[in-house]
């Protein structure tokens, strides 16, 4: 089984969303600026949008999805940077006491007393 994939702390995996995203929004802008029509459109679909984001079950449904998710990334990020926290405990044997006699185990020498 290959090894998973690590990202480095300081690795810039989040900078094409990034990009994608400026550069879609960037068009939108342009063709709302350019166009009477694309601006008419996309100010229906922003007044749209917000309605429907507003009433009241959607708004308490998606921000507490958009709390979920932030508190998500926050741990995540934090398990990134602190490491998992699990803790490997060493277990040995007892020690076996040098006074026995042979045949006698450490559970007959402790029932003796």
């Amino acid at each position: 089984m290959p090894a998973p994939e690590v990202h480095s702390p300081k690795s810039l995996w989040w900078l094409e969303s990034l990009l994608w995203s400026a550069a879609i929004f960037i068009g939108v802008g342009v063709a709302a600026y350019v166009n009477e029509t694309a601006r008419e459109i996309v100010m229906q679909g922003l007044a749209y949008f917000f309605t429907f984001f507003t009433t009241p079950f959607v708004l308490e449904t998606s921000t507490a999805f958009v709390g979920v998710c932030i508190v998500m990334f926050i741990n995540a990020r934090r398990l990134d940077r602190e490491g998992d926290g699990w803790v490997e405990m060493e277990i040995t044997d007892p020690v076996v006491p040098k006074d026995l006699s042979p045949g006698h185990a450490p559970s007959d020498k402790a029932s003796e007393i």
